[in-house]
């Protein structure tokens, strides 16, 4: 069989992000990165990263083995404390930002330290411009300091309570610049609770410097149906549930251990300074007797692939310690040694299983799956702690105050008894990541705890002659299912779906039955859940309100949706003749000034009334028609205004070009046609129609330079799919609070 590092997805993953200079051989490879651990983690994670059933997180892969080479980080991502309410503060945190930027690493920030907008400042401005206007220079730093030819991930959060509480739920909306931020409001219960009960809830803050006290009152149901209806709009803010991501962890009864944010993927929250050092096991790989009338978890193997995983994690801490980009981080690490391990391959495992995602038989399985692996994680800890010690501030009086410890105590006592014991070496354990980058790698499409996305995906080979070849590639469990019934890869995806009606891609999932899986989930996950909800373009804020309220009902620590052809982009990679409903009167059109820079070309045309109409054409720097212009030498200037600016607005509204282009067409001016036909050949048929021709010019070549440099997975992928940053291709998919290519395994959070 195919193994990972054979097929072209892994060999361009590999090539693209995780070889060193000189590298080019995925032995050599899987050698450099067990080399950092102990002989006896060592050849057990050879063998599972040969067969690509466990795989530690991107930025391990790469930095493993570099010591002496450069300087990298083993984390993926660090948790920065909340800004002080001064300019010293503020600047002390952006420095760090770009520390931990060079060093390959993404942060989380909470900002409802800084005071709000417009109250008291003792300076030259007399008032503050707000906590959000800071995240200008933040936003800076990350376009500066860029890791590898792009910026940085970053997840900045405002709690619900603060008084710019409003502001910061539009700053997409008003700042394109700051749209490559995740972002994400943190409720609390008692904002929630006003929610549902719909009350008024009280906006505070305190101006220490000052003295002044800012209170506000806002109708919590109000609030809350403009963050729902600004999620169908922009698919931001994100909701982490700020009380749950504290109260149900391993050091829920630590007072020092706070947690205000979580990494930009929303799967890590932590105090300050902390950071994910993250793993993942491959559920599919331990599926025994796939597709059978007998399938089940080999628990055994399960198990000990737990128990590896976590003394390699734990082993990461210490290779590692040393390029940790802060001291603070290392602090960090003497004091609470955070591991995050996770799962991919989920919605891959529950096919082999015949269990349909999101149904009660699948929750079940999965809860069952999280369940031995909490156990497992948390009895190999204690038996690390035993041979190495605890992690540095543990205490068993706080210990045992934790929910997870005591669901421990009642589920599996002799674990409880080895903790009361010998302690824990890892104040967290579990994590679920998005995995996006490596559960590519590994060849299997679904990452983290997500369903599966597409059943197959068409890529395409180009040949040195220029020949192309299109080609089917199936998600692993697919693939391995047509073989399991000897069925040619030929089979359409809607007849895998009649014939096995377990399985379902992700915007046939009901929404809710997405909620309930995370909820099961995190009954035994210490640390949190990277989730995205996709809906279909046609789902309703009302819908986009229950996701979260049961969201929060189920206890899940955070969660985000994703509505396919908001005005973040359609991604979800539906059907596009699917029938959708039709929203009217609600099309913003961009603004000019959200737009950098702009590429014009100005054409000239003729009609009976005008000697000389110069037409100006903008395009975007990717090669979309955006405005019009025109400088008209005669004819009725105020009409030929007119029809401009409804062309420009149409532009920037999404219309489609070519309708545009027939509507501007369509009628012809009686006095062009005799001069036509009286032999003026570079006659246009009307002022209209001038601007037609031109617009269609420009659009042509426009489309031809795409063409050529650009090739996509398949003729539907260009209207359908955002382009990949890096490959060029139209193969994002929204997963897990983060963005991944399916074609090169780019992801914006890795």
């Amino acid at each position: 069989m195919e193994k990972w590092y054979e097929n072209d997805i892994g060999k361009n993953i590999l090539k693209s992000k995780y070889y060193h200079v000189g590298e080019d051989d995925p032995q050599a490879f899987i050698n450099r990165v067990v080399s950092i651990f102990s002989p006896e983690v060592s050849n057990h994670m050879h063998n599972y990263l040969e067969d690509g059933s466990v795989c530690p997180a991107g930025r391990t892969l790469y930095a493993a083995g570099a010591k002496g080479k450069f300087k990298a980080s083993l984390s993926n991502c660090y948790i920065l404390p909340s800004p002080k309410d001064n300019i010293e503060s503020i600047f002390k945190v952006n420095t760090e930002i770009a520390r931990i930027f060079s060093y390959g690493g993404g942060i989380g920030v909470n900002i409802s330290n800084l005071r709000p907008k417009e109250s008291i400042v003792n300076n030259a401005a007399r008032t503050s411009t707000g906590s959000v206007s800071f995240l200008k220079i933040f936003d800076s730093t990350g376009e500066v300091i860029s890791q590898n030819g792009r910026r940085g991930a970053m997840m900045v959060g405002l709690n619900c309570d603060h008084p710019d509480i409003y502001e910061f739920l539009h700053m997409k909306q008003n700042n394109e610049k700051l749209a490559s931020m995740n972002i994400s409001i943190l409720f609390k219960d008692d904002f929630m609770k006003a929610v549902i009960n719909n009350e008024d809830y009280e906006l505070k803050f305190n101006v220490e410097a000052t003295g002044e006290k800012i209170r506000k009152r806002i109708n919590a149901a109000d609030f809350f149906d403009e963050y729902c209806q600004t999620q169908w709009d922009w698919g931001d803010p994100g909701a982490l549930f700020v009380d749950r991501l504290n109260d149900y962890t391993l050091l829920s009864g630590y007072d020092d251990y706070k947690i205000e944010i979580t990494n930009p993927c929303g799967e890590f929250g932590g105090n300050a300074y902390n950071s994910c050092n993250l793993m993942s096991i491959n559920l599919y790989n331990f599926i025994d007797d796939k597709f059978t009338d007998t399938p089940h978890i080999n628990e055994t193997a399960f198990n000990t692939a737990v128990e590896t995983a976590v003394r390699a994690l734990d082993e990461v801490l210490d290779y590692g310690y040393d390029t940790q980009p802060l001291d603070a981080n290392r602090s960090c690490i003497d004091d609470w040694r955070s591991i995050g391990l996770g799962l991919f391959g989920v919605a891959d495992a529950l096919i082999a299983m015949k269990l349909k995602y999101g149904s009660q038989d699948a929750n079940q399985f999965v809860a069952d799956i999280m369940r031995t692996m909490l156990i497992e994680a948390a009895r190999t800890s204690a038996q690390l702690a035993k041979e190495k010690g605890t992690f540095g501030r543990y205490d068993w009086e706080k210990t045992k105050k934790s929910p997870l410890i005591q669901l421990i105590r009642r589920e599996a006592p002799a674990v409880y008894e080895s903790i009361k014991e010998s302690g824990l070496r890892n104040g967290t354990l579990l994590s679920i990541a998005p995995t996006g980058t490596i559960s590519l790698l590994m060849g299997v499409f679904s990452g983290g705890c997500e369903p599966l996305y597409k059943i197959s995906y068409m890529r395409t080979t180009h040949k040195m002659e220029g020949d192309k070849k299109s080609f089917k590639v199936y998600a692993h469990s697919i693939r391995d299912l047509l073989d399991y019934h000897n069925m040619s890869y030929d089979t359409e995806d809607s007849k895998i779906k009649e014939l096995f009606p377990w399985i379902i891609e992700s915007h046939d999932v009901p929404y809710l039955h997405r909620v309930k899986l995370q909820a099961a989930m995190q009954r035994y996950v210490d640390n949190s859940i990277s989730s995205t909800v996709n809906l279909r373009h046609d789902a309703t804020p009302e819908e986009i309100k229950n996701i979260y309220i049961d969201a929060w009902k189920n206890n899940c620590k955070g969660i985000t949706v994703f509505r396919d052809g908001c005005k973040r982009g359609n991604i979800l990679g539906v059907d596009p003749n699917e029938k959708t409903k039709i929203n009217y009167d609600s099309i913003q059109p961009m603004k000019r000034d959200n737009i950098a820079r702009l590429d014009g070309c100005t054409l000239v045309r003729h009609t009976s009334c005008v000697d000389k109409m110069y037409i100006t054409i903008n395009k975007t720097l990717d090669g979309q028609v955006f405005e019009v212009f025109t400088n008209a030498s005669g004819g009725c200037s105020s009409n030929i205004a007119t029809i401009t600016r409804l062309t420009s607005l149409a532009l920037r509204s999404g219309i489609s070009v070519k309708h545009i282009i027939k509507q501007l067409a369509v009628s012809k001016c009686s006095a062009c046609q005799a001069l036509i036909r009286g032999g003026r050949r570079d006659m246009s048929l009307s002022c209209g129609n001038a601007i037609a021709s031109a617009l269609m010019e420009i659009y042509n070549e426009a489309q031809k330079k795409r063409d050529a440099d650009e090739y996509v997975d398949n003729s539907e992928d260009r209207s359908i799919n955002k382009k990949c940053p890096e490959c060029g291709h139209y193969t994002l998919r929204p997963e897990g609070n983060c963005v991944t290519c399916t074609y090169c395994g780019w992801s914006k959070c890795e």
